[in-house]
């Protein structure tokens, strides 16, 4: 698979996800916290592949560097909104809102990212170079899940 492919396909299931907890009901605060450290879990994974493989390489080019580093604090905003949201009981008041700002920031990460960091690695990177980086993002990607789910 091409790496490009490969995170649109992630995006979209992370996307899934959030949308999935921002509309199930809290009646069963046990369960939904599972589906939020579930969701946790895979947005760490992800970020830390990207970083690991696409924005590694990314940012070795001094022109695309600055492109590199807005994603990556992105990726750190993003997981400090989820170790806020881990913080909170489910069952208060602010966590729905948290939630709600959560997804929103990770979803104009997403937007941003197929917009301008997908199309400067189809055009970087030529087909080989991108299915060696889609191995590596699953590789870094499955071995982070195994770490965070011990």
């Amino acid at each position: 698979m091409d790496i490009v492919e490969r995170l649109k396909e992630d995006h979209e299931e992370l996307q899934t996800a959030f949308s999935n907890i921002l509309n199930a009901d809290i009646d069963d605060p046990e369960t939904y916290g599972r589906q939020f450290i579930d969701l946790m879990t895979a947005i760490e994974s992800h970020e830390r592949a990207e970083e690991q493989t696409v924005y590694a390489q990314l940012g070795a080019d001094l022109d695309i560097r600055p492109i590199a580093l807005q994603s990556l604090e992105e990726h750190r905003i993003i997981r400090s909104l989820m170790k806020d949201l881990a913080d909170v009981e489910i069952t208060e008041e602010i966590w729905l809102p948290r939630l709600v700002v959560a997804n929103n920031v990770f979803s104009l990460h997403v937007q941003v990212e197929e917009g301008n960091v997908l199309s400067l690695i189809e055009q970087i990177f030529d087909k080989d170079a991108r299915e060696k980086l889609d191995r590596d993002f699953e590789m870094v990607h499955r071995s982070t899940l195994q770490q965070l789910r011990s």
